[in-house]
């Protein structure tokens, strides 16, 4: 899971990001929306052990990233992959070969790591490109190199800044099945958006949302749901009040 508390970062003078709390648990997505300037990427970054906060903890896989030391982090990145809005890729390298480094770097071998690229490709559409260099896609195209390295990797935690960005209607359909498939498949998926189509396409699929606006997050702990026999036991326990106070004890 990924847990932020009391976040805040500052700078030009002011908050860029106040008093944050979050909360993505496995099988959980949270989708952070808010217009441009709003703290998006910064609290993505934050999310991600990429930048450290002036204040506030983050916890990623029940760890705190500010007790680690220094030497320690590598081992918290493989535990979250995470899609920058510009996300480095290699530009001589095929499609096929930029989505394997996902996998060998998390140690995966050469077979392993060519079916792993190989379905998180064909999950996006992009069974047909395996064989192109980067240097000669399609914005789109890229984008969804970039977000099929980022699944391909099987890390527990993903953190995505505007993973639809710059596709088009049909690629973007494909890139939110990929995401609520991640989801159910027990992934914690973190990610932020200004698109509101995208937004709305996922809460209809179950993604809980958080509005950040002016570095403020609205929303982004989940709400608490007694299980069944918790709720029986519950109920009982107000029925059972309910007729002390009927009898005046």
């Amino acid at each position: 899971m990924i847990r932020l508390e009391g976040v805040c970062l500052f700078g030009e003078g002011r908050a860029l990001l106040e008093d944050v709390h979050l909360a993505v648990m496995a099988g959980d997505l949270l989708a952070i929306h808010g217009p441009a300037g709003s703290g998006k990427s910064l609290l993505l970054a934050i999310a991600a052990a990429r930048r450290t906060p002036a204040r506030g903890e983050v916890w990623i896989a029940e760890r705190s990233v500010a007790s680690l030391q220094r030497s320690s982090l590598p081992l918290v990145h493989r535990d979250v992959a995470y899609l920058p809005p510009d996300s480095p890729l290699l530009e001589d390298e095929t499609v096929l070969e930029n989505v394997m480094l996902a996998l060998a770097v998390r140690g995966a071998d050469v077979p392993a790591s060519e079916t792993g690229a190989l379905q998180a490709l064909t999950a996006l559409g992009l069974q047909g490109c395996t064989a192109r260099r980067l240097n000669g896609l399609a914005g789109g195209e890229r984008r969804l190199v970039a977000l099929a390295r980022a699944l391909a990797g099987a890390a527990p935690l993903l953190v995505l800044d505007d993973p639809t960005g710059g596709l088009d209607a049909n690629e973007t359909e494909r890139a939110l099945v990929a995401l609520a498939s991640a989801r159910d498949g027990g992934t914690a998926v973190l990610l932020a958006t200004s698109d509101d189509d995208a937004i709305e396409a996922l809460t209809a699929r179950g993604a809980r949302r958080a509005r950040l606006d002016g570095g403020r997050l609205h929303g982004g702990l989940p709400g608490i749901t007694l299980l069944p026999r918790r709720a029986e036991e519950a109920s009982a326990a107000a029925t059972a009040r309910n007729e002390l106070r009927r009898q005046g004890l």
